[in-house]
């Protein structure tokens, strides 16, 4: 029986060697498909960046990156890809009110760039952009971020504020959800 035994050791070991060879593969395949992920997210959010020399357009595109993060945190949480923290949703929250209070500040001077996507009719129609802006800050205010489930109520809202503004005053297409 003992003879027996031992004649099997090798195949359990090889039968382990192989699923931990097949578990490092996945591993590598994971982190590979990591890593091409955040390149791509690291290009678009510094797509044209580079070539933008005009300092207020720099700063628009600073301040609508900035709200890309808060809404990508707070998206994140609700859709259960991230933890929910209710203090990191509250900073997140935070950082979409006071920059939705700055829209209007950033596109008072009438700068276009090609790679700051932004149309000219921003400031052919003023009033209705600034309509807008303030639509996306009450949208700001109203996300509940005391739970998950208020999240998933509110943050909708915020992020069709968002689509609003820019399926009319955007130059290219939205890639991501919420920016």
């Amino acid at each position: 029986m003992i003879y027996w035994l031992n004649l099997l050791r090798p195949l359990k070991r090889r039968k382990y060697a192989a699923r931990l060879g097949h578990r490092r593969i996945q591993l590598f395949a994971g982190l590979g498909l990591v890593g091409l992920c955040l390149g791509m997210l690291s290009a678009d959010l510094n797509a044209g960046s580079a070539i933008i020399t005009d300092k207020d357009i720099r700063a628009r595109l600073a301040l609508m990156r900035e709200q890309k993060a808060a809404l990508l945190t707070l998206s994140d949480m609700m859709a259960g890809r991230r933890t929910f923290y209710p203090k990191t949703a509250k900073a997140a929250r935070r950082v979409l009110i006071e920059n939705t209070r700055k829209i209007p500040r950033h596109f008072a001077k009438q700068r276009i760039e090609p790679n700051s996507h932004a149309q000219p009719e921003i400031w052919t129609r003023w009033q209705d952009f600034e309509t807008r802006a303030q639509a996306a800050r009450q949208a700001a205010k109203q996300i509940n971020v005391g739970s998950v489930n208020g999240l998933r109520r509110s943050l909708p809202a915020m992020v069709q504020a968002c689509h609003s503004c820019h399926q009319t005053y955007r130059a290219t297409p939205n890639r991501a959800i919420t920016h």
